[in-house]
């Protein structure tokens, strides 16, 4: 379409609104002058004729209204007045009128200038001549759910949120490249030489690696330098890209398409070209450790962190200024206890001071260093599981329970007449203080204990030594029943030493009773039934985390030996399930499908009569994101009783799936419903921390939650236990006094 024929639709449309007069001095007319070719298709402004043939500023409508012109198809659209807003389809006198209502991600991205595409459309509202909705609505079957909802990783900057769009259908490969232009990417530099490493840039092959922030660069990059994608258009060999833009997201961008489209829509925007440290090892953190050094006494600084901010990128974190320098104070502080005279004194504030507490094999609080949740203090080798997502697994169980905990077994209606109409929005009191760890959270501790003290990791080749397994269960549930006050004797181990964890929450005497009969072998007691069978799920998984540490039955064998010692076959087999999903959930890899895939991976994978009930249970929990128009996100109400095994998993899953980038709404979504609120809160707050890490749950809970650093402290142990590398090697004795053998 020519310019001349776009001007023609535009003055046909204002002649149509506005009567045959619109062309008379007190009529609009089109500013020929500022006609614009734009990614939507042609820019048609239109003002005043006082304004624009007389020079009447009074006159002027400001800002100029402009109507787009759309190519192909020649639709006609309102632009928005600002930035980055979206285009409105116009209205015609006597014509219905529908207005679109684009999903929430694509509006709020500030992309307007590539258009609203269709995909990217819900449906449509019809309107009034006033703009009032009438109520009739129609579905945009072309409509397709957004990488946000679907659980991709949430962007961080414009250049993951295209590459995000594109990835789900959302732009074309037109729509793309042009917003690439306004985007910059970071490329690993080296400060002493000035120069990519050839690692990053083939000659042979014109190629050029990118990366969409400095968290993504490679670990061992401390250094870089920021360009916008239109200055490397210019180039005289524009280099083909490969660019990164984070754990779910590739795009290879040739340099000859990249110019092309630079010439047609040139970027307006200034442009970026500069070379900057890594906050790990900016010159004032230097600085900083000197001043601390020499205020602590100590002969000589600690160096920056380096290494740290590396294993934190190796497991999809990049450590921030503030947090580079509490880890240079933590050191520096525990260089001084290492110091042959160490002074007595700690900080009043470990964490302003770069260190958190640990548990000594006494139960006694130690200063160690504060990893913020994104890198293990002991080096790990990650050999099948990450262990940011392990431990954000146990933090977020721990962290979904207390906020489950005031409400639970309540009723909905009770929970919003007591806490408003949105039901508990915050963490609530719960037992004497808002963020107290249940007594789930408790046993979820002695259960992992259970297998790191299970004999099988040290002794593989003994005959029958996995039927020992059991014994070992019901010790470690003995070991929390004395926490509880029971007369179970020999408790040895370092967690009953920890004063804190003898707190009772949450559990009465008659549930107390049937576990200290279960425990005990006592030959009346039956098989409980309940959804705390799912307990085991998390604990067994980690038996498989490193080469040969598993079971000869695999995780089921585990979850039957650790659910069945108190619970029926039923709430057995689902947590087996269960633990499947956290198999793949825990993954090692950079990227962990959200549980509306994986839910149902599992079960292409486990197929069989004897899961039917399961697979009834994802059809009705768990939204499909795979397929055209609009998911029905379910609501966890309305997921069975809220208190059989099958439903409160189901409820977990409702809460999580479609929210995964909105931990805070999931785990509120968790909790406010009908039911067992405490254990689907618990559920909900592991998988979704398997999938963002303790950096990634709410953080404001996590400050206020019991004992987290505990909880993490107990996670990474049985990690290091199970990895390739085992603690028991590294530690020897000391690490038995801590689990002792059985």
């Amino acid at each position: 379409m020519e310019a001349a024929e776009a001007v023609e639709k535009v003055g046909k449309w204002l002649r149509a609104v506005h009567g045959p007069e619109v062309s008379g001095p007190g009529g609009l007319r089109v500013d020929h002058d500022r006609v614009l070719r734009v990614p939507e298709g042609w820019s048609i402004p239109y003002n005043t004729v006082a304004f624009l043939d007389d020079g009447r500023p009074d006159k002027e409508l400001f800002p100029a209204p402009s109507v787009l012109v759309r190519e192909p198809d020649g639709e006609l659209r309102q632009a928005h007045p600002h930035p980055g807003g979206l285009s409105t389809p116009v209205a015609y006198p006597g014509q219905e009128s529908w207005r679109e209502v684009v999903d929430p991600e694509y509006a709020k991205a500030g992309l307007g200038e590539l258009g609203v595409p269709l995909p990217a459309v819900a449906g449509w509202v019809k309107v009034d001549d006033d703009g009032h909705q009438t109520g009739d609505e129609r579905e945009n079957p072309e409509y397709k759910a957004g990488p946000i909802r679907r659980g991709y990783p949430k962007p961080e900057n414009p250049l993951e949120t295209l590459l995000a769009f594109a990835s789900v259908g959302w732009l074309s490969r037109e729509q793309l490249l042009i917003g690439l232009l306004r985007c910059e990417v970071f490329v690993p530099f080296d400060l002493k030489t000035g120069a990519t490493d050839r690692f990053y840039f083939s000659e042979e092959r014109n190629e050029l690696r990118v990366f969409s922030s400095t968290r993504n660069l490679p670990a061992r990059e401390h250094a870089w330098w920021r360009v916008d994608l239109a200055t490397l258009a210019e180039f005289e060999h524009p280099p083909n890209l490969v660019i990164n833009g984070g754990p779910a997201t590739f795009e290879d961008v040739a340099g000859a398409e990249l110019t092309a489209i630079a010439k047609r829509f040139p970027r307006q925007e200034p442009r970026v070209d500069e070379n900057g440290r890594c906050p790990e090892i900016e010159e004032d953190l230097e600085k900083f450790a000197v001043e601390t050094a020499a205020r602590l006494g100590l002969d000589k600084p600690v160096d920056v962190p380096k290494a740290a901010a590396e294993r934190a990128r190796r497991h999809g974190f990049e450590l921030t200024a503030d947090e580079c320098r509490r880890t240079v104070l933590g050191r520096s502080w525990l260089r001084r206890f290492e110091q042959p005279e160490p002074s007595r004194s700690r900080p009043n504030d470990l964490r302003a001071n770069g260190l958190v507490p640990s548990w000594d094999n006494e139960g006694r609080i130690v200063p160690r260093l504060d990893t913020f949740g994104k890198y293990p203090e002991v080096s790990l080798e990650n050999f099948r599981y990450g262990w940011q997502r392990v431990v954000g697994a146990w933090v977020g169980f721990a962290l979904g329970e207390a906020l489950g905990s005031a409400v639970d077994r309540m009723r909905l209606d009770e929970i919003v007449s007591t806490y408003g109409p949105d039901g508990v929005r915050d963490l609530p009191l719960a037992f004497d203080l808002p963020g107290r760890i249940g007594s789930m959270t408790q046993r979820l501790l002695f259960l992992t204990e259970a297998v790191i003290r299970s004999p099988h990791r040290e002794q593989p080749e003994a005959r029958d030594v996995e039927k020992l397994f059991p014994g070992v269960v019901r010790g470690a549930l003995g070991r929390w029943l004395h926490t509880q006050g029971a007369a179970i004797q020999n408790a040895d181990g370092f967690l009953v030493k920890v004063p804190e964890l003898h707190a009772r929450r949450a559990i009465d005497d008659a549930e107390l009773n049937a576990y200290l009969a279960l425990v005990t072998g006592d030959p009346q007691a039956a098989p409980m039934s309940g959804p705390t069978a799912l307990l085991g799920a998390l604990p067994a998984v980690l038996t498989a985390a490193g080469p040969g540490t598993g079971f000869s039955g695999g995780i089921s064998q585990v979850v039957r030996d650790l659910a069945g010692v108190t619970h029926q076959p039923d709430d057995v087999a689902a947590a087996t399930y269960l633990a499947w999903v956290f198999e793949k959930a825990l993954t090692k890899d950079s990227f962990s499908y959200p549980v509306w895939n994986l839910s149902r991976e599992v079960l292409d994978e486990h197929d069989g009569p004897e899961w039917g009930p399961v697979r009834d249970l994802v059809a009705e929990a768990v939204p499909f994101f795979g397929e055209h128009g609009l998911p029905d996100l379910r609501m966890p109400e309305l997921i069975g009783d809220g208190h059989s095994t099958l439903s409160v998993l189901g409820r977990s899953f409702a809460a999580l799936s479609g929210f995964e980038n909105y931990p805070e709404q999931a785990m509120l979504r968790s909790v406010n419903h009908s039911g067992r609120s405490a254990l689907t809160g618990a559920l909900t707050g592991a998988l979704l921390g398997a999938r963002v890490g303790v950096p990634g749950l709410p953080r404001k809970w996590v400050e206020q939650l019991e004992l987290h650093h505990l909880i993490e402290q107990v996670a990474t142990d049985a990690l290091w236990h199970f990895d390739r590398h085992s603690a028991r090697n590294a530690l020897g004795d000391a690490w038995v006094q801590r689990y002792p053998r059985h």
